[in-house]
């Protein structure tokens, strides 16, 4: 039915009460609050006239294959209205799914982070191009749609400017998108010429099948829109895209204003003949006056398919059944006379079975998404405007249209941000259910800081083609990372003589069922299970009777000695690590193991890692994949090592060198590890089931519910596995034997450090280390930093004024350059220990989560808030933080805790300035200088009381012997501050100082728990109140920094020159605005009467008492009481209109 009858259906329902108008309301899917909305677009409608079919616009199918489309806006900043431009660009791609989204003027610079999750898009990557000068103007920025062929290509030397090119169908393109500004002076303009005329000629110069060019140009031309006089700049666009034969198709009005309008956001192509559509769609938000222009163009893109897989409704699984049925099965019967293989087949199709008939399951299928708040009605609505905005233009563009237009901007605008607060106070409302799993909270939480992101690949270049098909973009990596799977070609071959560890062997290993059991409820139930489809949760369900079942497999797979073939299969999922994403190599496999392969492995793990610890078998240099052992302990070592040659009188130097084995894991030599294997005694059917563990392996890789072929592994430990690991270790563990440095070792990252005493000597020394570690690499078949992208690198770590001049060392014949700094275990260690870039880096992942933060400041409670911010800012800076930290460096101190203090104003919505003790206190935090403080004691304590690495002993000084200051130790003497405040001096004064009864508590929780009453404040309560807005203005009174005069007096605002109320009697406190102002008389009165009802007494309270009372509650009175009370408070604050203005 055309809309124009619609529309007067409507009004005749309307005017005549007919229930005419309530079915067509219902029909467009509109409530009863949203009647003006519906208004003014059917009155626009009726005024504009015309036929528009009630679902106009394009809804693309969810087809194979559709056509490329993109869309520019200049969106006059980004960043305005809390990012509100991108919400409604998000809707408004939800019904046209353009493949590149381009903003000019986006008014960004290094403030923002391209990866921070405010400035994200769902299914889109970001590259932007900021203003030259990195201010707050101009800019352009592009969204690529993440499974387009598309790269950033440098063939521009425009400043405000992006280049990318396109795959389509193995048709190579280029987009440019720029941005030209209206101020350009007349030299300006003549370089900018020049330079969009060498871009056109060397993209030209590459025979491309089409090139685009679009933007904002701030030029006009009578040839381009009919209205418009041409300006100069017009006219030398026009010429130089006429050189190049480029059309501009964009024909309407882009700058619209109430009384005029011009075409300055255009659209060139030099293959006209291949548009399908263009024009010009009208602003999402209702004060910018850019329109959107789009292209649609006749090539192809593969869609992404959907994939199916089944769900489980595991919290309506009947668990009395699944054991039952388990338990009343004949297994031992089911395994009679059948190979390992055989019987893990039955069982795993007999489980299955049982979990299908016991636990709802089915299949879904899975797709991309709109945002969650977009629904049908906003789309309607979208498109309505949209024809609207043809007829705007068709019918004059008159004043009255364009008011009208600008109103149905304003109504979408305002239903979308609805729609959005109503969809996070869902989340939030999950958050505060107490029936919410622990799972379902982080996984929320995680939406909230991450969005939903959901990763995707785009098409592959290989062989010189563009690879869509998701079926042949999984055999392309799964060729890809079974290649890698390979031995390096060496002359070597396994010594033919055993070298044995001892004396000692090991052949035979127990299964137990209650061991079993213990194991399956130790599993994380979040981890993903293998290809065979049977999950964590599932097997925790059927705990009770599976651990037997499973005892009696495990048993014969051992005494067979056989790993079943199964077990050996891995679904490998590609996982972005960083460059380009259409190349393959810049992937690192994710291997998904079945999790009874993995409890197998764990019971062997054990077996054999207490075997090789018991008799020391493992190199003390290595602390990868070691209990007890971390990257931390490591670098305490590394670190206080240099920090001592500093403290030498003379200073002394250290050289430092980092290698990375080349794919470490996945080039273990099988025969060269199964004789090391031997050497540690491991024999019999022990040994035969490692042999059998390793041969045979097998992968696929899986993509969008696409699954590769099969392929053999040849070589390397499986990835994903229990075993790897140690198996690798064991691998490993001769490499320092002969190196006379101080070697480090972490799974496959190696360095090792020779302190200077001549320069010659220590070059003599690496060199022979880097000699010997190129001989066993051959002998052994593995590789050392291969790659150009990860040569081995070199830090002289020097404090030296007059630093020594070293003598170069080579690597496979290729000198190692030296470098400032290097990334060691996560910790960026340069050559002075200042820890300076480290910290910088930490600051910057910090402040981009803490904007989400604020973001989220509106709908969060303030629990979920410190939640967030304790779980994914405060660990970036407690990572290391007992190496990094100088407890004497003020300047040091102050840039960390800023990070702490920033994200405490995001929690509350404190006003900047306000007291950190005061904030603290009101969320309970320990400052971050506390927080080091305790971490390091804890630290050294686990190191006085073994509970560290061994390695770590040997940097303790002697103890003193005194009955006054027992289990103390002697302090160690330092020449340099820098060595007086690293870990071992500083804590060990520290240590010293705490009080006996502390130092000598009887267990690592209680020094914890006491070191943390000590620093840890009370927090203030806000007793579960959810509502945002009201906490912040509560806070903001309990801070003693909100609206009031005599608070932003006491702060120096130059708007409030004297602290005194408006109402003249006093200064305008807390005390004086709670209870006395006679401005707020009315709302008071409300205020008193709701304390009376909570509790009579409370209005007999004197006036410091009562203020304290509402700010804070009492601990006299239970949560609902103190809710009560709060919540009075808020009230009182919201009906006194008080802090409606700005601040400032």
């Amino acid at each position: 039915m055309p809309v124009s009858m619609v529309t007067w259906r409507l009004l005749v329902g309307l005017f005549n009460g007919s229930n005419l108008f309530h079915k067509t309301h219902k029909q467009l899917n509109l409530s009863r609050n949203n009647t003006s909305s519906l208004l003014i677009t059917i009155l626009l409608l009726l005024l504009l006239g015309g036929n528009v079919h009630p679902n106009p616009g394009p809804t693309r199918k969810k087809d194979k294959d559709y056509n490329f489309s993109l869309c520019s806006w200049n969106v006059n900043s980004i960043s305005v209205n809390n990012f509100s431009k991108l919400s409604l660009l998000s809707s408004y791609n939800s019904i046209y799914k353009y493949d590149l989204i381009f903003f000019s003027e986006t008014f960004l610079d290094s403030s923002f982070s391209t990866d921070d999750d405010i400035l994200s898009l769902d299914g889109y990557d970001l590259v932007r191009a900021d203003h030259p000068q990195d201010i707050k103007r101009g800019g352009v920025c592009v969204y690529i749609k993440n499974s387009l062929g598309a790269k950033i290509c440098g063939l521009s030397k425009l400043k405000e400017c992006i280049v990318i090119e396109l795959n389509l169908n193995n048709k190579k393109g280029y987009v440019i998108s720029l941005y030209r500004s209206p101020s350009q002076s007349i030299d300006e303009f003549d370089e900018f010429l020049l330079n969009l005329d060498q871009t056109m000629h060397d993209i030209s110069s590459l025979s491309p099948s089409f090139i685009i060019m679009l933007g904002d140009f701030n030029a006009k031309s009578s040839s381009w829109y009919n209205h418009d006089p041409t300006s100069p700049e017009g006219f030398h666009l026009e010429s130089l895209t006429s050189f190049y034969s480029f059309s501009q198709i964009i024909s309407n009005p882009t700058h619209i204003l109430p009384n005029s309008s011009s075409c300055i956001d255009l659209i060139f192509i030099d293959q006209p003949n291949i548009v399908m559509s263009s024009g010009v769609h009208p602003s999402l938000y209702p004060s910018c006056h850019h329109q959107i222009v789009f292209l649609k163009i006749n090539l192809k893109i593969r869609y992404p398919p959907p994939y199916e897989r089944i769900v489980w409704d595991y919290n309506k699984a009947n668990v009395e059944y699944i054991n039952l049925a388990i338990n009343r099965f004949d297994w031992m019967n089911l395994f009679e006379g059948k190979d390992v293989n055989e019987q893990l087949r039955l069982f795993n199709e007999t489980i299955l079975n049982i979990f299908k008939n016991f636990i709802p399951n089915k299949n879904v299928v899975f797709d991309d998404s709109d945002p969650p708040w977009i629904n049908e009605q906003i789309k309607t609505l979208i498109k309505l405007k949209n024809e609207m905005f043809k007829q705007y233009l068709q019918n004059g563009k008159s004043l009255n249209n364009y008011i009208l237009l600008q109103n149905a901007s304003h109504q979408i605008s305002d239903l979308i941000e609805k729609n959005k607060k109503s969809y996070y106070d869902r989340l939030t409302a999950k958050l505060n259910n107490p029936s919410t799993t622990a799972k379902a909270y982080w996984s929320i939480l995680k939406t909230f800081v991450n969005g939903k992101k959901i990763p995707s690949i785009p098409p592959l270049f290989s062989n010189g083609q563009s690879v869509t098909d998701f079926l042949a973009k999984a055999n392309i990596f799964n060729r890809f990372f079974s290649q890698q799977c390979t031995n390096i070609v060496t002359s070597s071959s396994v010594p033919s003589d055993p070298c044995f560890k001892s004396d000692k062997r090991f052949s035979h290993i127990d299964f137990d069922i209650n061991r079993i059991s213990n194991i399956i409820r130790r599993l994380n139930p979040n981890k993903a299970h293998g290809h065979d489809g049977i999950s964590i949760r599932m097997i925790q369900l059927s705990c009770e009777s599976i651990a037997k079942p499973l005892c009696l497999l495990f048993r014969n797979c051992f005494e067979a000695s056989t790993f079943p073939d199964e077990w050996k299969k891995g679904n490998v999922i590609p996982v972005y690590k960083k460059g380009d994403k259409q190349i393959v190599s810049n992937y690192r496999p994710i291997s998904l193991l079945p999790i009874f392969s993995k409890m197998f492995e764990k019971i062997i793990f054990d077996a054999i890692f207490n075997y090789m610890n018991t008799n020391n078998f493992l190199n003390s240099n290595q602390s990868g994949f070691r209990p007890g052992d971390s990257c931390v302990h490591q670098l305490i070592s590394i670190v206080h090592d240099i920090h001592k040659s500093f403290d030498a009188s003379p200073s002394q130097e250290v050289r430092g060198l980092f290698l990375d084995i080349s794919k470490a894991f996945d080039r273990v030599w099988h025969k060269g590890l199964l004789y090391k294997m031997r050497n540690f005694g491991i024999e019999g059917k022990l040994f035969n089931i490692i042999e059998s563990f390793l041969s045979n392996r097998q992968q696929r890789v899986t993509i969008n519910g696409q699954s590769s072929d099969w392929l053999p592994i040849k070589a390397g430990v499986p990835q994903g596995s229990i075993l790897g690991p140690l198996l690798f270790l064991s691998f490993i563990n001769d490499l320092p034997d002969e190196l006379h440095s101080n070697v480090k070792l972490f799974a496959d990252d190696t360095a090792i450090f020779s302190v200077v005493h001549t320069p010659r000597e220590t070059a003599n020394e690496l060199e022979h280390d880097l000699e010997k570690i190129k001989d066993w690499a051959i002998q052994w078949k593995m590789l050392f930093s291969p790659d150009e992208t990860k040569p081995i690198k070199e830090v002289v770590f020097s404090k030296k004024n007059i630093r020594d001049v070293h003598p170069d060392l080579f690597f496979n014949n290729i000198q190692i350059k030296s470098g400032p700094n290097e990334k060691h275990l996560g910790l960026i260690l340069d050559e002075k220990l200042s820890f300076k870039k480290h910290i910088d880096e930490k600051i910057n992942k910090s402040m981009k989560i803490i904007g989400s933060i604020k973001r989220l400041n509106s709908f969060l409670p303030r629990f979920s808030l410190l939640t967030i911010y304790k779980s994914f800012v405060r660990p970036h800076l407690d990572y290391g933080d007992v190496i990094y930290d100088q407890p004497n460096n003020q300047n040091f101190a102050n840039k960390i805790e800023s990070i702490q203090y920033n994200a405490a104003l995001a929690i509350t919505g404190a006003i900047r300035g306000t007291s950190t003790i005061k904030l603290y206190n009101e969320l309970g935090l320990e400052s971050l200088k506390d927080r080091r403080w305790m971490r390091r004691l804890c630290y050294f304590r686990k190191i006085v009381f073994t509970h560290s690495p061994s390695y770590l002993y040997k940097y303790l000084p002697s103890r003193t012997i005194s009955q006054r200051y027992p289990n103390c130790f002697s302090s160690y003497r330092c020449r340099t501050v820098s060595f007086q405040n690293s870990f071992f001096p500083y804590s060990v004064n520290q240590w010293n100082q705490l009080d006996p009864d502390v130092r000598n508590s009887t267990s690592q929780h209680i020094f914890k728990k006491a070191l943390f009453k000590l620093i840890k404040p009370l927090e203030n309560k806000i007793y579960n109140i959810h509502d945002p807005l009201g906490v912040k203005l509560l806070t903001r009174l309990r801070l003693g920094f909100s609206h009031l005069r005599e608070h932003k007096f006491r702060h120096n605002f130059q708007d409030t020159l004297n602290p005194m109320c408006s109402c003249s009697l006093n200064p305008e406190n807390t005390s004086h605005f709670l209870l006395h102002c006679q401005i707020y008389q009315n709302a008071r009165l409300i205020l008193m009467s709701d304390l009376n009802i909570i509790d009579p007494s409370i209005c007999l309270l004197n006036s410091i008492h009562l203020v304290q009372l509402l700010l804070f509650g009492d601990k006299k009175y239970d949560l609902i009481t103190n809710q009560n009370i709060l919540k009075t408070t808020i009230k009182f604050l919201k009906n006194s209109s008080r802090f409606d203005e700005p601040l400032f």
